[in-house]
């Protein structure tokens, strides 16, 4: 077994800190934070207002790193 193995590339520097993964990581707390106040209050409005903000915050995300701003692909 050989003691000097070296990883086959250097990892990224970003670790995915990127425009599209902020979008959809806020997206998607905000729109849990919704939910939770919808229904600890019973707004059944609150609640699919969070739900919608959820699938906005994931969607948006999608369509960023669709756009090259998000991590890019592994070659």
């Amino acid at each position: 077994m050989s003691d000097n193995y070296l990883p086959p590339a250097s990892p990224r520097a970003n670790e995915g800190h990127t425009l599209a993964a902020w979008f959809a990581m806020i997206g998607v707390m905000v729109g849990v934070l919704l939910v939770g106040i919808g229904m600890v209050v019973v707004t059944p409005v609150v609640w699919v207002a969070g739900v919608v903000v959820v699938l906005v915050g994931l969607v948006g995300g999608w369509f960023l790193r669709k756009a090259g701003h998000g991590q890019p692909a592994e070659d």
